[in-house]
């Protein structure tokens, strides 16, 4: 009799610790235990789980800090966009079935032309530099912004794309100074990037 209670009591305790591990932790953001409140990405992340541009990397996970690969990148915008369809893009080297609309999008859009003509590399990470030109094609190439005041931004297609973006407040740079075009994005950054292009709604 003491048998059967000490294992039904074991089998309860194991089940509980479980379903606490897979919980999110108390006053988590959209679920994701590692999203803290009252921080510059908070705020982004919430929208793009709302609007089913994210699901994390785990049900309890959105990464935050993690690089962006050039394929995730797509996906990202694709969905943001609502997810339209397009013809099929001529890269060889995008195998993965997740990628295939949102690379097929942004070339048919002219949102990106690939690393070569047959290559969109999407396992590479992307730059903030790289993400300024893409965001920079989404908004249809906008002309007229001031000269952005980052001493390091000296390639020249990047140029109109991040006085762009410092002119419609979706960047204030690493530093007043800096922007730091050759960095990889973080997730917490593109997310906060994509919130402020659609004027934080």
């Amino acid at each position: 009799m003491f048998k059967r209670t000490a294992v039904s009591a074991l089998t309860i305790l194991v089940a509980t610790l479980g379903s606490l591990a897979l919980a999110p932790p108390a006053g988590s953001v959209a679920g994701f235990g590692d999203v803290p409140g009252q921080i510059f990405y908070t705020d982004a992340v919430q929208w793009m789980a709302d609007n089913n541009i994210t699901a994390g990397t785990s049900p309890t996970c959105f990464s935050p800090n993690g690089y962006v690969t050039r394929g995730q990148a797509a996906a990202f915008m694709w969905r943001m966009e609502g997810s339209p369809s397009a013809p099929v893009h001529p890269f060889n080297d995008v195998s993965k079935s997740w990628q295939q609309g949102p690379v097929s999008w942004m070339y048919a859009n002219a949102i990106t032309s690939g690393t070569t003509s047959l290559t969109y590399s999407p396992e590479d990470t992307l730059t903030r530099g790289q993400l300024a030109a893409l965001l920079f094609r989404l908004a249809g190439n906008p002309a007229g912004s001031p000269a952005h005041l980052f001493n390091d931004v000296v390639r020249p297609w990047q140029q109109d794309a991040i006085s762009w973006m410092s002119d419609q407040g979706i960047t204030t740079g690493t530093t007043s100074l800096t922007f730091s075009p050759e960095a990889t994005v973080t997730r917490g950054q593109l997310a906060t990037f994509f919130y402020r292009y659609k004027g934080k709604p």
